[in-house]
């Protein structure tokens, strides 16, 4: 394989099978954890949601309601993160 001369008048980087192997493996590793992440995430979401809609529908008193409110507020921010809708707190 020759370098070619590249229309922005450079040439084209010789990348080694091995390294383009390692490469492409890592990131689809890292894809396909996100992925999972973000669905574990979005599952618990929906278990915060589900328990504080189901609280709030059973509750009797005050006190249950603030919790079951509580828990709802929680299970939707969880999901925004996990969906990228607020920014990330690691920075």
């Amino acid at each position: 394989m020759g370098t070619e001369p590249k229309p922005d008048g450079g040439t084209a980087a010789e990348v080694d099978r091995e390294e383009l192997y390692a490469v492409v493996r890592t990131a689809v590793r890292d894809a396909l954890l996100d992925v999972v992440g973000t669905v574990a995430l979005l599952g618990f979401a929906l278990l915060f949601v589900a328990t504080g809609v189901r609280g709030l529908l059973e509750v009797a008193g005050t006190t249950g309601a603030v919790v079951s409110l509580a828990l709802v507020v929680l299970g939707f921010a969880i999901a925004a993160v996990a969906l990228d809708l607020v920014p990330s707190i690691r920075g």
